[in-house]
């Protein structure tokens, strides 16, 4: 199906609203359902939701599929590599083995292995764990000798580790320092991806055992370098797989709302398990699906149940206050306090101090501060994160009722809610230096979007409802 397809969904006890709705937010802007009347035309893709038992789940996979169609697996061609040690001191301990393998399409094309030649004894703790002793490296060429075989070998490729940046890659740029292309090699330690996607122990030997790897004899570099090129492909599988889980989670409103609609449900442990996940999103007061399903109905919606009927299958109208009452950050902002989580499991750290730096450091990241950016670019902010800065031109986006901040308190008189809200909106229109742009859209979701209460009181238009299409173009202030 191409996004343009004319997509038109037949009456089946209200599902086809919600999942109209869910086809559009998807990407696909010509699913509508068929109204009283309504026909399709050939060219149309003609869906009929109450065919198949479970079809609303059917849809949601099918949408997630299509919004992560586009990722892709960073870890097919790598090399994974290891180091052992004369001692555990990071700034002073030498490199008596170092050991790589190639990765091609994930699977081991090459090695390289080589002991070094230590200018200190090995320490007796050192030789406990990887089992090499002094005697050992009698013979083994120098490390300078070993970097050149080595950097030769890793090419252009990623050079991965696990807990590499703590102790392998800190380890060789100090003792490789001035080496021919020491600065051009990119590492990447699976550590912190192994802790944000498997619970329990994220050790290299638990997580070859858990996904089926050899495991070999743990601490030395080559058995250690080629378990990790087996459990690279499985971790990034993992990563691939929690991105489609949580990806489209935008429509999981409206997927409550067909599931509480859907007559014929598949009696599915996954089915159930979605209603209880989706419910909070559905009656929550961040959601407009509640109101735009009525609007639908308004419209004339073949046997779809009263709003009424639709909100006690979803656990009736005491449970939506509680829901709309408490507020809880995670219903509040789920995606938000999602991405949070996920980076607080990924911090290491062996204190509370520690694991606070590493997430402050992650979250730095999404800082452009000291990088050059292109001086034509376009920001696009929120009205929370605008203060402190200003532009040339500002424009405000979908200043219609429903879309304003504060929009809901003004209908509940939340004073103390009212008053924010405008001081948020003052804080956006005082960003523009020269222009300012204030902007509402004419229709939504393929309904006309309503008043613009804001613009009236400005004198920008003449009535807050019914506004004629030239006058739903952007307004201007100057």
């Amino acid at each position: 199906v191409q996004a343009d397809q004319p997509i038109r969904l037949e009456p089946c006890n209200g599902m086809e609203i919600p999942l109209a709705a869910m086809l559009r937010a998807g990407g696909m802007p010509n699913a509508t359902r068929l109204g009283p009347g309504d026909s399709a035309a050939a060219k149309d893709l003609v869906l009929r939701p109450g065919d198949v038992p479970g079809g609303a789940i059917r849809v949601f996979k099918a949408l997630q599929l299509i919004q992560t169609r586009g990722l892709k697996s960073e870890f097919d061609d790598f090399v994974a590599f290891d180091i052992e040690t004369s001692d555990f001191d990071i700034d002073t301990c030498e490199i008596v083995e170092i050991a790589a393998v190639r990765v091609r399409n994930r699977v081991v094309v090459d090695r390289f292995h080589s002991l070094i030649a230590c200018n200190q004894p090995i320490a007796p703790r050192a030789t406990e764990i990887h089992g090499y002793t002094d005697r050992d490296l009698v013979g083994a060429p120098c490390l300078a000798e070993v970097w050149l075989h080595f950097r030769s070998f890793v090419g252009n490729d990623l050079l991965v580790a696990h807990n590499g940046q703590e102790f392998d890659v800190p380890v060789l740029r100090r003792l490789c320092e001035g080496f021919p292309g020491i600065e051009d090699l990119i590492f990447y330690d699976t550590l912190p991806l192994a802790r944000s996607l498997v619970e329990g122990s994220a050790r290299l030997t638990e997580l070859a055992a858990r996904f089926n790897v050899e495991v070999g004899r743990a601490h030395h570099a080559f058995d250690d370098a080629y378990m990790l090129a087996g459990v690279v492909p499985a971790l990034n599988e993992l990563r691939l797989r929690r991105a489609r889980k949580i990806a489209a989670i935008n429509l999981l409103d409206q997927l409550g709302l067909a599931l509480a609609l859907d007559r014929r449900p598949s009696g599915a442990e996954e089915e159930s398990l979605l209603r209880d996940i989706t419910r909070p999103f559905t009656l929550g007061r961040y959601s407009d699906c509640l109101e735009f399903y009525a609007a639908e109905l308004a419209r004339g919606a073949e046997g779809a149940p009263a709003l009424e009927l639709v909100i006690e299958r979803l656990g009736g109208a005491a449970l939506m206050e509680r829901i709309r009452a408490d507020r809880p950050l995670s219903l509040r902002y789920p995606v938000a306090v999602e991405r949070l989580r996920m980076l607080v499991q990924a911090s290491v750290g062996d204190t509370v101090a520690q694991q606070i730096d590493d997430l402050l450091s992650r979250a730095s990241l999404s800082s452009s501060a000291g990088v050059d950016t292109d001086p034509n670019r376009i920001n696009l902010l929120t009205l929370h994160s605008t203060k402190g800065l200003e532009f040339s031109r500002v424009y405000i986006v979908g200043v219609e009722n429903q879309q304003l901040p504060g929009w809901k308190a003004l209908e509940e008189n939340l004073e103390e809610e009212i008053q924010e809200a405008r001081r948020l909106l003052y804080v956006g229109m005082t960003r523009a230096k020269d222009r300012l742009v204030i902007t509402r859209a004419e229709r939504r979701g393929g309904l006309p979007s309503g008043g613009s209460l804001f613009l009236t009181e400005a004198g920008l238009v003449g009535s807050s409802i019914g506004i004629p299409p030239a006058l739903a173009l952007p307004v201007t202030i100057e």
